[in-house]
């Protein structure tokens, strides 16, 4: 396969992508923007011409889409022309929407997918250097996925394949084990400012512990890493939690569901712990 691609999109998921590829010898065939800033920015980044995408592109040359998902649409409608994307692979790099949210694209005949990084991109550079140590999440047609698969095992080896149907709830899981882990650790911050703690104290006082559990985590999986007063059995201390957080609903909320989930790993851990569990379940339910 000739590692040849180009770019429409210039921001920072687009040029992030691009330079790791470029870095592994791919060859960026050109760049297009909506804006002509954006597309003089990604022509300096990766040292390629701009170009009028998809006209000016080759046959057989993927075009890959680094906009935002609110402009795939738009961006859908205004490459997805039959006589230039017909039988070429086209894909997008949007972990929330599938590779069929290019429908112009794909009614014209182009073979559509969709390459997600796991991963944090700041800055072109800092994410193209992330990227080497990133899991891709790939799914699209058969003739995209194999593209894609190159690509992924070319910036870090590292991919897996998702149903089409599966996309959203990825990407939920993706939130999850990002956005919402800050969200965890800020609301254990807020609790230990309510416990009394000094704010200027809360930031970092977690730190170690968070650390050492996310490592044990992925060495030993949550089974076997899970600890406290749920794994325990201790109903009466569960009890105090809910009480002592009847004055904050939200964050009682927060512990409710998190300790359900908590349960059912303890579950799968200690089967003969079936009575008091199924005591805690009904207190948090």
């Amino acid at each position: 396969m000739d590692k040849k691609f180009a770019l429409y999109g210039c921001g920072k998921a687009g040029l992030s992508v691009a330079l790791a590829l470029k870095s592994q010898g791919y060859e960026v065939v050109g760049c297009d923007s909506r804006s002509l800033n954006s597309k003089e920015m990604g022509s300096q980044w990766l040292a390629c011409p701009m170009i009028k995408i998809p006209e000016e592109v080759k046959e057989n040359i993927p075009i890959m889409i680094g906009v935002s998902e609110d402009a795939i649409p738009d961006v859908d409608l205004l490459i997805g022309k039959g006589e230039y994307v017909s039988g070429r692979v086209v894909f997008h790099l949007s972990g929330a929407l599938p590779s069929r949210s290019l429908n112009r694209c794909r009614l014209s005949g182009a073979k559509v997918g969709s390459l997600h990084p796991l991963m944090i991109l700041p800055d072109p550079l800092t994410g193209a250097r992330n990227l080497r140590n990133a899991t891709f999440a790939i799914e699209g047609r058969e003739q995209a996925v194999a593209v894609l698969k190159e690509m992924a095992l070319s910036i870090s080896g590292k991919f897996f394949i998702i149903p089409v149907k599966g996309k959203t709830i990825y990407h939920i899981a993706a939130v999850n084990a990002s956005n919402n882990l800050v969200a965890l650790l800020a609301e254990s911050m807020y609790l230990l400012e309510v416990a009394g703690v000094p704010r200027s104290e809360t930031g970092k006082a977690f730190q170690s512990l968070v650390e050492i559990t996310v490592k044990n985590f992925y060495s030993e999986g949550p089974v076997q890493v899970l600890t406290g007063p749920v794994e325990r059995g201790n109903l009466k201390m569960v009890e105090a939690h809910l009480r002592t957080l009847s004055k904050l609903p939200k964050s009682k909320e927060i512990y409710r569901i998190l300790c359900l989930r908590a349960l059912e790993i303890a579950g799968e851990k200690h089967p003969d712990r079936k009575k008091i569990y199924d005591e805690l379940e009904k207190l948090l339910k």
